[in-house]
């Protein structure tokens, strides 16, 4: 009789514990979708296909992979979208431009956290130069 109610609280314990580790979700890293559109004349959203799209990260970063695609310009697709897949949270500017000589320019900001995944919508415009008064 004592073996089987030691068997029995064995078992009990094992699903117990069991039950515990199946139901840790492991955390997804953060994510981020960049859509960059222009606007017609009508009003009319379009989808900008071929343009550049990089992270301009502040001063003194240390987290490689934001440093990473500083470095290293993304096209979006024909659906105007990008994906970046990031290692940690955080905030960081992202930039967008489209041709060269008359281009378009724009920029917004990613929020990066965990199990999320950030959509941040860049409309381009005639470029300026930021030092220009």
């Amino acid at each position: 009789m004592k073996n089987i109610s030691k068997t029995i609280v064995w078992v009990i314990a094992s699903l117990f514990v069991l039950s515990v580790f199946s139901t840790c979700r492991t955390i997804e890293s953060p994510k981020a979708v960049v859509f960059v559109y222009k606007v017609d004349n009508a009003g009319k959203e379009w989808p900008v296909n071929n343009a550049e799209v990089w992270l301009d990260p502040p001063e003194g970063t240390e987290q490689p992979d934001l440093l990473d695609y500083k470095n290293h310009k993304k096209l979006t697709n024909a659906y105007g979208e990008v994906e970046y897949d990031f290692k940690y949270e955080g905030i960081v500017q992202v930039k967008a431009q489209q041709g060269s000589g008359e281009s378009s320019c724009g920029q917004g900001v990613l929020i990066l956290s965990y199990d999320d995944v950030y959509r941040e919508r860049i409309r381009l415009s005639a470029c300026y130069d930021e030092n220009e008064e």
